[in-house]
């Protein structure tokens, strides 16, 4: 139905590395999400540690601009901080059944505004310590009729590593997710309707795992969502779930052979 669309994507990124241990990032350009028949490709996924492929809508304009800071502390820290907004066109295909049938291409808008912090720190060679603060803000036109029209994320995640010489090693960690907007709903009449709501809630992650002598193999056990959390929320990218409701043991053995 789309057919076939050709659009210029210029790309343009600068990183700048400082005396000072500090590393500056800035990037703009543009991008056409492709099918999927066609989505394999030579370009970089990122611009100057921008990403430039979502799983958007097909022939979905994108113009995103983002700038960036890290900066090492010594020789055992580092963070950083980065902000970047994508402006979205996105189509939107129409049926028409009568008096005939016809269809048609409109386009809708969309904006994300993504910004994140991190910070990392290995007190001492056995153990790593890291907390990271993701947010997005996601906006896109009512008559899209999606999941959403407008919804605020918060994400904290906090992790602590432990590696110790024999092959052991441990983790834990634990994320706080913030979540408010108007979400998608039916009235009395069964039509659609965007109503407010909002949720909160923490999910805890475990896991062992110990490297095999010589260097032949890992054995690996976890839990993901330790506490059985079962709140819903909305996922702004639903084929790459970080947070799953309900409790998920697993267990992994990784053999290699010289």
């Amino acid at each position: 139905v789309l057919g076939e669309r050709d659009q210029f994507n210029p790309k343009a990124g600068l990183t700048w590395s400082l005396k000072s241990g500090t590393t500056l990032r800035g990037a703009w350009f543009r991008a056409l999400k492709r099918t999927l028949v066609t989505d394999q490709t030579l370009e970089p996924t990122q611009v100057a540690g921008f990403n430039q492929f979502y799983d958007d809508a097909t022939a979905t304009e994108s113009e995103i601009w983002g700038l960036a800071i890290d900066q090492k502390l010594g020789r055992k820290a580092f963070a950083g901080f980065e902000y970047s907004q994508r402006d979205l066109t996105i189509p939107q295909t129409l049926f028409q059944l009568f008096p005939e049938t016809t269809v048609s291409i409109e386009e809708r808008e969309g904006t994300e505004d993504l910004a994140r912090a991190y910070a990392f720190l290995a007190p001492h060679p056995w153990l790593s310590v890291s907390a990271t603060w993701e947010y997005e803000d996601f906006e896109r036109a009512p008559d899209l009729f999606l999941a959403y029209q407008r919804v605020k994320t918060h994400r904290l995640p906090l992790s602590v590593r432990f590696f110790h010489p024999s092959g052991l090693s441990a983790f834990l960690g634990a994320t706080y997710l913030k979540q408010e907007g108007d979400f998608l709903s039916f009235d009395e009449l069964g039509e659609p309707v965007y109503s407010p709501g909002e949720r909160d809630f923490w999910v805890v992650d475990a896991g062992l795992r110990y490297r095999l002598p010589k260097r032949f193999g890992f054995l690996v056990a976890g839990v993901n969502n330790l506490t059985d959390e079962r709140a819903t929320y909305e996922a702004t990218d639903p084929r790459n779930l970080t947070i799953r409701p309900g409790r998920v043991v697993y267990g992994r053995v990784v053999l290699a052979f010289p």
